[in-house]
């Protein structure tokens, strides 16, 4: 457990991308890590910027009290690093995101830290050389997830880009391990996969304990089927264009679908051109008034890998939660106990229908879901294994 102490310790906090807004599993996740690290440590943070800053980041930093340095980048930047996996053989993720001046600076403020704070493989690459205390937050092993999603994804490109980085990545990943002080992993699995108990630790993702006590509905939304989740991200959209094509047109006629996040792609937009029962909202400032008040949420995933924040969430809503194997088996709970396991389309069909024609049948995997959420998944929980 982190010691608070009077004089505190100082921590680089590196980071591939802007950690606010918290949108999407790794943002969420260094947005509430910092808030934790902070109230420790003196924390500063190193991030690489994709997109405009908002302006709501600098009230959050000095709200928990850090530091910062930033560095925007323009689209075609990041291209042309991943090109250079052509001829040095690192992982696309890797190049994609090394900058020369990002390394330039850590170098020349490095020695004034205690501790090197580390998040993805995409940032391993800046201190894997430096003589410092490190510590990697893998999250998820990126390797491991395209390996799985070679053979499910619908997109050419992205098959071709799975199979491609998926060997590369599990070398650099081990590569990781071997280096830094610990690599931490959000799923047990992965995490028993490398076979280095010495170098390695398992870390429970968080969830938002306010979403415990969240109670705001609209019945505007009780027939809608909902899935969550960032829409620029492949596996989201491999999950909603299949439960459209495979499940979709087996449902009661009185049943919507609504997507709810943000970024959503054209071939995701478009969708509302041709379906008259499918909504697309794009970013939500309360995305949890749908999703508490939809008759379930739905996580067919067939692609990506780790434990998916997004279930986490709805099930701390207390909704019912419609799932794929995949997407069920690192969270660990049960099936028709703390959410509803299912990969056949036709059976995931009959099961949302049997859901809206006798809802009360499934009010225990609501009460069960909340109770489960709390007692494993909380931040309170992250902060003290932290």
């Amino acid at each position: 457990m982190i010691r608070n102490i009077v004089n505190k310790q100082k921590i680089l906090f590196l980071s591939s991308r802007l950690p606010y807004p918290p949108i999407g599993g790794d943002r969420l996740k260094n947005y509430w890590l910092l808030k934790i690290l902070s109230k420790h440590f003196k924390a500063h943070l190193v991030s690489i910027v994709e997109e405009e800053i908002p302006k709501e980041f600098y009230d959050w930093t000095n709200e928990i009290g850090i530091t910062f340095k930033l560095f925007p980048k323009r689209k075609t930047q990041f291209y042309l690093n991943a090109l250079k996996s052509l001829y040095n053989g690192l992982p696309l993720q890797v190049n994609y995101y090394y900058f020369k001046d990002v390394q330039q600076y850590i170098n020349s403020i490095y020695t004034e830290y205690d501790l090197i704070f580390s998040t993805l493989v995409r940032t391993a690459k800046y201190v894997m050389e430096l003589n410092k205390p490190k510590i990697l937050d893998m999250a998820d092993s990126i390797g491991l997830n395209y390996r799985r999603s070679a053979q499910n994804t619908k997109s050419i490109l992205w098959r071709f880009i799975y199979s491609y980085e998926s060997a590369k990545l599990l070398e650099f990943e081990e590569k990781c391990i071997e280096i830094f002080d610990k690599t931490l992993f959000f799923n047990r699995e992965e995490r028993e996969f490398f076979l280095n108990e010495n170098k390695t630790e398992w870390i429970p993702h968080g969830v938002n304990e306010d979403l415990l006590i969240y109670e705001k509905v609209n019945p505007n939304y009780k027939n809608y089927v909902a899935f969550f989740g960032k829409m620029n991200y492949q596996p989201n959209i491999d999950a909603v264009l299949w439960f459209i094509d495979k499940v979709f047109p087996h449902l009661n006629k009185n049943i919507k679908f609504i997507i709810v996040g943000a970024y959503p792609p054209k071939k995701i937009t478009s969708l509302k051109d041709k379906y008259s029962d499918i909504e697309i909202t794009g970013f939500v400032e309360d995305p949890y008034e749908i999703l508490k008040s939809a008759l379930c949420v739905v996580a067919p995933m067939r692609t990506g890998g780790g434990i998916q924040n997004k279930i986490l969430e709805c099930m701390a809503l207390g909704t019912v939660n419609v799932v794929s194997s995949l997407a069920a088996k690192p969270i660990g709970a049960k099936n028709m106990e703390h959410f509803i396991v299912v990969d056949d389309p036709k059976e995931m069909a009959n099961i949302i229908n049997n859901i809206h024609a006798h809802p009360d049948k499934y009010e225990h995997i609501k009460r069960n879901a909340r109770e489960y959420i709390k007692n494993n998944f909380t931040w309170t929980i992250y902060e003290k294994k932290y």
